[in-house]
């Protein structure tokens, strides 16, 4: 279908008028013709002489269509053209888990195939597939990508019919990322694989006593738990962590946070087992050479000289007053009441806590050598109410131990909810896209190549016609 993506400029094509007129205008001289005598002559030739005729009117045509097309030109024609659609719609199966995602749905996969939808794999690129394949094991393909990623890209693909059949194993470390809009023209099934619960060793460490303090992980589509066993030195059976973590803390006139801290790492060595060697200073010549923690909570800058690999420090600059919450993600919302309005360089760094606004109230910024965590606030009952929260020892063993929790990918076995799975709606409607983009092809060249040819008859034409004498 033809269509001008700017209008606008059609206007110019009242600029025909002007060869027109000047075609209209333009008259001919008469010819001189011998005669016998004046008495032949006739009045009403004079009259004739002078009346408006339209010349060469093949000129006029190609001069007004030179002016319409430059007006076309301007107002960028494109031709828009819908795929046509041959296929009633797809089903997608994961390559990587092909035969047993088709033989969890063949009846509900072979009725879709019967009614002309086609058969296509779920994975990067989504090309055609064919049932034969089935039975001869799983496809090499990529398993890692994220289904969110992949429906994404699959929904803004052009040429994707409107109606998709997606049949996928439920794990939820397949689902990733940021949730796209599922539109009703996509139908997601989902089930809980066979080998739906996955144990490993966890994270093992020396305690205080000598002991090995071992984990046990273990993944299962309702969750996952954490066991821990005390085992004898050297009985454990995944690497142990023999390393003493050590701890600083500096306060000089806020005493009172370095209490609430201090409370709060105590907890996590009791609670963890782990080695770890805390000391406080409150003057800046008693700081040790190194060490793995430094907490700073003080508002005076940072000494040069001091050498930590990660270091706690209290932003200083504008306090506003915040009726809002500390949010980590991995507790209970905190109640904020005041916090520091964070430097135009904040922006660089990593928000891992935020109040209710989006603005980050503890920012990771990495280094070559060391790792700063700047909070916008202070461990103040005032400014928050992190040091009588039960959540705040676990919120920091987070950040000492960040992988304490981690789960491996590949054996992570938590399942997907079902309602996460189903399309969007907006003030009870759905919401339906159009994923047959239509194709659109630029005419400009066309245009242009046009526009010369007419250009170039209209000026042959223009050399090749001979003018008659001004006296006949």
């Amino acid at each position: 279908m033809f269509q001008l993506l700017q209008p606008i400029w059609l206007w110019l094509t009242t600029g025909i008028l002007v060869p027109v007129m000047i075609h209209l205008w333009n008259i001919r001289r008469g010819k001189t013709l011998r005669v016998g005598s004046i008495a032949l002559l006739k009045a009403g030739g004079h009259r004739q002489s002078r009346r408006l005729r339209l010349t060469e009117p093949l000129r006029l045509l190609l001069r007004c269509l030179l002016i319409i097309l430059a007006a076309v030109l301007l107002s960028r024609p494109v031709w828009q053209q819908r795929p046509r659609q041959k296929e009633k719609g797809w089903v997608l199966l994961p390559g990587e888990r092909w035969q047993e995602t088709y033989q969890h749905f063949q009846l509900s996969i072979d009725s879709l195939l019967q009614a002309g939808y086609a058969l296509h794999y779920f994975n990067p690129g989504f090309r055609a597939a064919g049932l034969t394949a089935t039975f001869y094991g799983n496809m090499e393909m990529d398993s890692t990508m994220s289904y969110w990623a992949l429906l994404d890209s699959l929904q803004q693909m052009p040429g994707a019919p409107r109606s998709f059949f997606i049949f996928t194993p439920a794990w939820l470390h397949r689902f990733r990322g940021q949730r796209p809009a599922i539109d009703t023209g996509v139908h997601w099934y989902a089930y809980t694989p066979a080998d739906s619960v996955a144990t490993w060793p966890g994270n093992a460490y020396a305690t205080p006593s000598g002991s090995i303090y071992a984990g046990r992980v273990s993944s299962r589509p309702g969750g996952n738990s954490y066991a821990w066993e005390i085992l004898p030195f050297g009985a454990a059976p995944q690497p142990v962590d023999t390393t003493t973590m050590r701890i600083t803390l500096f306060a000089d006139a806020l005493m009172q946070d370095a209490l609430y801290l201090k409370a709060a790492i105590t907890a996590i060595q009791q609670f963890t087992q782990h080695r770890l060697a805390l000391q406080e200073v409150h003057q800046t010549t008693a700081l040790p050479a190194q060490t793995d923690w430094l907490f700073w909570l003080s508002t005076q800058p940072l000494p040069r000289d001091v050498q930590a690999r990660n270091t706690w420090r209290y932003d200083t600059g504008q306090v506003v007053n915040s009726a809002s919450w500390i949010i980590s993600g991995t507790a209970a919302p905190v109640p904020l009441y005041k916090r520091v309005q964070p430097p135009l360089t904040a922006a660089e760094a990593v928000p891992l806590w935020q109040d209710g606004f989006g603005n980050p109230i503890l920012r990771q910024e990495k280094g070559p050598q060391t790792t700063q965590y700047h909070f916008a606030s202070r461990l103040d009952p005032a400014w928050n109410e992190l040091p009588w929260q039960a959540d705040f020892p676990a919120m920091l063993l987070q950040l000492l131990f960040p992988d304490s929790n981690n789960v491996i990918t590949g054996k992570d076995r938590r399942i997907i909810a079902a309602q996460q799975l189903q399309p969007d709606h907006t003030a009870g409607n759905m919401i339906t896209r159009s994923r047959t983009a239509a194709i659109t092809t630029d005419l400009s060249p066309f245009c242009w190549a046009l526009l010369l040819l007419l250009f170039l008859i209209e000026r042959l034409w223009a050399f090749r016609v001979k003018k008659l004498p001004a006296d006949g």
